[in-house]
This record gives C-alpha cells, sequence and structure tokens, in this order.
C-alpha cells in the first residue's frame, strides 16, 4: 500500500502531519503554540527537596512545577557518599549489567534456534490456559529474584546520597499532566534515526523488541559487534535501523555522540535550573520517526516548513530529499486530500465499521474503556462467526485510532463474546499484529472469559482531544431541582430563582411541571425559573430568598476558563511591570530648571 506524510505547516500558531495509507490515516501528530510540551528535553535542574517516605526527590528544573526524581532513575555517579562504597556499588552495577545481557543474549539465541517471532511474545506462543496459569507462579518468582538482582546493591536511601541543592543533570520521560509535575530520570537518552543513545548507560548493544524476524535480528546483532560503542554508552537499534548498513548505524552514532558532547560543554557552562538541550521540532521530530522506505512522498504546505523539512533531509538521509515535496495548490492540502474530514472522526466517541458494526470508545479519569457493538453486521454464518469477523475488522481499527487520538494508559476492550478458544488467540494475534507499527511501548493482554482484553499503552504526547465525562439534560435537570430543594428546606425559604440556560429552562418547564408543583406545595414556597443567555448548560444560579425576598444565600456555579484567566493575570503582570519601569525613569530635577531661569533673569 502506498503511503505518502502529509504536513501542514501554513497555520502561524499549529502544525499537523498525518501518514496516509490510501484511505486511511495510520498516524497522526499536532503540535501547537498551547501544547508546551516538555517531553524528551534535557535540564540542568537543582533537587529543592527530598522526600524519604517516596523515595524520591523533587528537582527544581526552570518549571513551574517542580519535577518528580525516583530513586532508582538517579545515577550512582550523583550519590555522594565515601569512595569505597561508591567503588563497590559500581562493580555490583556492572557485574548485574553483564548477567543480564548473557541472559538476554542466550534467551535470543534460543528463540532464534526455535523460529519464533518475537521475543517474550505473550500471543505468539500458543498454550493452553490451564499450561498459561501453573506457569504464573514461576514467571512471578523470576521477576522477583531479577528485582533483588537488580536493587541489592541500593543498600543507602535517598536522603543519605542526594542532598539539596544538588545540582543534577535531567531528562523529561513523562509531561506535566493535570496537577502532577513532570516525572525525570538521570539516564539520558538520546533518539537518532536508527539508533536510541544511552551515553551514560554502559548497557552494551539492545535491539529493539519490535524488530522480530530472526535474521534480521542476527544481522544486527553481528553490526554491533564490529561497532565501535564507546565502554561508558549503550545504545538501542531502533525498527528504522532493521534493514540498514554498518555505515548508516554508525554514521548516525557518530552524529548522536557529538550531539552528546555538546550537550555536556552547554552543561558545564550554565547555572542551574536552564534548558541544555531541547528535543526536534515536530517537523523534525516526524521525519525522523515516520518516515521510511515505504514513504512515496512528504508534501508540505507553508514556505517555512517546506524549507525545514528539506535541510532536515539533507543533513540525515541526503538520498531521499527528492521525495520532499511542496504543496502549490489553491485549496488547502488537508481539504485536498480528504485528510480534514477523517481528522473530524476523532472527535467523535462512535466509529462506524465497514461491516455494519461500531465502536465506542469512553475516555475515563482512570482508564479508557472501548466497547464492541455487532451493530447491523450479518456477514457470518452464524453468531459465532459474525462475532469472529466483527472482533477482527475492530481490532485493527482499535490499533489505528489509539495511535491516531494518542490514547494511553490502561485500555480495557470489550469483545463481542465468542466461545471458540481459538477463535479468541486470532483477535488477539490480529491487534498485536497491527501494533507492531506503534512507536509507543504496548502490553497486551489476553481475552478473558468475560470478553474483556486489557492493555497498556506508553503515553508519548499530549493528546489534542480532552475529553470530559458530562450529565445528560435529563439529570443535570434533576441534580438541580434536588439541590434546589435542598437549600430552601436548609433556609426555611419562601421564594427561589433558578438562573439557568435557555435549553435546560425550557426542558425543566416542559418536563418536570408536576415535580415542580409537588415541591412548591410541600415545603410551601415559590420556584421562579428563569432563563439567562450568558450561561452554558453546566452553569446556573440559585438565589434563595425569604418572606420580603431578601437573599438568603446566593449559589453560583461557573465553568472557569483556566487559561483565559491565566491569560488575563499574565497580562495584568506585565503591565504592572511596565507601570514600575514607567516611573523607575528618570525625571530632571526641579532646583535645575530653577537655577536656570534665575540666571536668565539676572542676565536681563
Amino acid at each position: 500500500m502506498e503511503k505518502n506524510l502529509y504536513i501542514d505547516a501554513s497555520h502561524p500558531n499549529e502544525t499537523r502531519v498525518v501518514l496516509k495509507s490510501g484511505d486511511n490515516i495510520e498516524d497522526y501528530e499536532y503540535e501547537g503554540l498551547k501544547n508546551n510540551l516538555i517531553k524528551n528535553n534535557i535540564y540542568l535542574g537543582k533537587v529543592s527537596r527530598i522526600e524519604p517516605s517516596l523515595q524520591a526527590a523533587f528537582i527544581d528544573f526552570g518549571r513551574d512545577r517542580h519535577g518528580f526524581l525516583s530513586f532508582n532513575d538517579i545515577q550512582s555517579d550523583y550519590y555522594q557518599i565515601p569512595k569505597a562504597d561508591l567503588d563497590k556499588i559500581k562493580e555490583e552495577e556492572e557485574k548485574a549489567r553483564e548477567e543480564l545481557s548473557k541472559e538476554v543474549e542466550a534467551k535470543e539465541n534460543e528463540n532464534i534456534a526455535e523460529g519464533k517471532l518475537e521475543i517474550d511474545d505473550p500471543i505468539e506462543i500458543e498454550k493452553e490456559p490451564l499450561e498459561d496459569e501453573n506457569n504464573k507462579e514461576n514467571l512471578n518468582n523470576e521477576k522477583d529474584k531479577r528485582k533483588e538482582n537488580k536493587f541489592r546493591f541500593k543498600r543507602y536511601k535517598i536522603q543519605e546520597v542526594i542532598k539539596p541543592n544538588q545540582v543534577i543533570l535531567v531528562q523529561v520521560i513523562k509531561d506535566e499532566r493535570g496537577q502532577k509535575g513532570a516525572a525525570l530520570s538521570t539516564f539520558i537518552s538520546i533518539a537518532g534515526k536508527y539508533i536510541v543513545l544511552m551515553p551514560n548507560t554502559p548497557k552494551g548493544g539492545g535491539i529493539s523488541r519490535k524488530i522480530f524476524n530472526p535474521a534480521d535480528r542476527k544481522k544486527i546483532r553481528s553490526i554491533l559487534n564490529e561497532i565501535e560503542i564507546p565502554k561508558e554508552m549503550g545504545l538501542i537499534v531502533r525498527t528504522a535501523g532493521s534493514n540498514k548498513t554498518k555505515n548508516e548505524i554508525n554514521n548516525d552514532l557518530d552524529t548522536l555522540i557529538k550531539t552528546w558532547g555538546q550537550i555536556k560543554n552547554t552543561a558545564i557552562n550554565s547555572i542551574a535550573p536552564s534548558l541544555i538541550h531541547q528535543e526536534s521540532e515536530i517537523i523534525k521530530r516526524t521525519l525522523r520517526d515516520m518516515f521510511d522506505d515505504n514513504t512515496q512522498n512528504i508534501i508540505i504546505e507553508g514556505n517555512e516548513g517546506y524549507k525545514k523539512a528539506q535541510t532536515f533531509m539533507k543533513m540525515i538521509m541526503p538520498s531521499y530529499v527528492k521525495k520532499v515535496k511542496k504543496y502549490r495548490g489553491k485549496v488547502p492540502l488537508f481539504i485536498e486530500e480528504n485528510i480534514e474530514q477523517k481528522l473530524n472522526q476523532i472527535f467523535d466517541s462512535e466509529i462506524k465499521l465497514k461491516s455494519g458494526g461500531y465502536l465506542v470508545i469512553n475516555p475515563t479519569e482512570a482508564l479508557v474503556s472501548i466497547d464492541i457493538n455487532s451493530g447491523s453486521s450479518i456477514k457470518g454464518k452464524n453468531v459465532e462467526s459474525t462475532a469472529l469477523d466483527t472482533n477482527i475488522e475492530a481490532a485493527e481499527e482499535i490499533a489505528r485510532q489509539i495511535k491516531i487520538r494518542d490514547l494511553s494508559g490502561l485500555i480495557i476492550i470489550d469483545f463481542i463474546d465468542m466461545l471458540s478458544y481459538g477463535n479468541r488467540r486470532l483477535v488477539e494475534k490480529r491487534l498485536k499484529e497491527k501494533c507492531r507499527s506503534d512507536r509507543a511501548r504496548i502490553q497486551i493482554g489476553r481475552i478473558s472469559n468475560f470478553g474483556l482484553l486489557e492493555m497498556s499503552r506508553q503515553r508519548l504526547r499530549e493528546s489534542a482531544i480532552k475529553w470530559k465525562v458530562t450529565l445528560t439534560d435529563e439529570s443535570f435537570a434533576q441534580k438541580l431541582l434536588k439541590t434546589v430543594e435542598f437549600k430552601a428546606v436548609i433556609n426555611k425559604a419562601k421564594f427561589v430563582e433558578l438562573k439557568v440556560c435557555e435549553k435546560i429552562s425550557d426542558f425543566l418547564k416542559e418536563n418536570f411541571v408536576n415535580d415542580l408543583t409537588y415541591f412548591e406545595k410541600k415545603n410551601k414556597m415559590t420556584i421562579d425559573i428563569i432563563s439567562d443567555p450568558n450561561l452554558i448548560i453546566p452553569e446556573y444560579i440559585i438565589n434563595v430568598q425569604n418572606k420580603s425576598k431578601k437573599s438568603i444565600e446566593l449559589i453560583e456555579h461557573f465553568v472557569k476558563l483556566k487559561n483565559l484567566e491565566l491569560q488575563i493575570k499574565e497580562d495584568k503582570i506585565i503591565e504592572k511591570k511596565d507601570a514600575k519601569k514607567f516611573h523607575k525613569k528618570p525625571f530632571k530635577k526641579k532646583p535645575y530648571f530653577k537655577k536656570k531661569f534665575t540666571k536668565k533673569i539676572a542676565a536681563i
């Protein structure tokens, strides 16, 4: 299938990138001025507070909220302990790394010999449910042993090794979200086109688990053995580097080592807190991550974006510069290519399938639930075959939707019930295959007896669409009536004024007439519903009054526009600063004018 990369950089405040395969959107990236993303940026920070109860430190790295640095994410080089103890910790770390690398290589060789598709792939290894349950205990024991081996040398506590105001070089591994600050790590990783360099993690050479072809893994392993990797560094070959030559991987390694040298020099000459290295902007990042040999064309709307893409492609992949093309049409690119219509579907919670079935996506606070319904799907010969066909089609669509919408965290999928164990495995296998192209780390479980599948996905960026669960008109009207009654009874009110938007006001008067008259008779009071055009659906004003219509209590509920409030505050601060600057301007002293004036009079 022909793939094209479309970039809309014509708008001054936002850039959108779409990877399209045929008629389907395979991937979507968005970046605007409001999206203040800091993930993968490297900062020079300062320890502001140590929290022994959490075994973590809070780092001031130049943002409003301080970052969270776990003890496990602190490199031993930053430990302020006696040198003899530090040397022991270093030795034990090296031993643990050697053991881990030997285990990984041995496992990899076993899997290649057996012809398995992927290392530790829970779906490709066919097992009966009983065998799987019996092996769970052994797997848990192995995990516990690994944890013990990994952390046995960490006898110290965080308050003993890290001190307040200590300067630390950190990288953001999770963006700020809601009230949570960014998650930080001292183990730096710099992404290139074909490899990820870990300059302060000496793990040798690793291969992405998404490269599942045994021949490709063997070839990459031989290339890594030939390449000179500095002892203090480690690297991981990305999926984009699976079919690349030794020279291409080596050149990528050299450029990343130079980048690390620049980062170190900048850090030495900087004062904490400060930004040391910024992750590439959206055009460079998407060309690095999305572009591959299957991409036919890179079509860009916007002169600046086209120039950036051309210069970046000349630097990293000069042979593919011809594929970068500027869009010159009068109709906007995304409308011309029927992308805008497809992108607008990500604002809907319901997605229709070609077979007649549909998906319902409900993002909640804790998880994302996806429900699959057969709808008008009647393709199969019987109930089981219809369920299988709909579930397979839904699995393919879900793999696309979670990537386009950037759904992350815990995702629960409610598949249509299937009796056959083999059919469940087929659906799991299809979902796994379609998720291979996703750059995020994904873990996929199995379909349970209830038809539920659990999977988790890494958060790559802040999603362009934010969801919030709201009440229906009927539930909202009921809530208002209950609130009015409660406040009226407590305050012994005789009159209540309820101000709502016109839609809810009409809804109350049409559907809750009996309820309103019942409340008024029961509590011997009058409820007056007033429609206010300035209010929107979640907003209301309740004015509770006594016999003489004096206000006893006023309840106001408004939706706070946080961004608008912050902008107003910022504008006020800027105005104050400007006013201070104006007042500080030096004026000429009055005596100076008086002296000059008296001299003139004397001369006359």
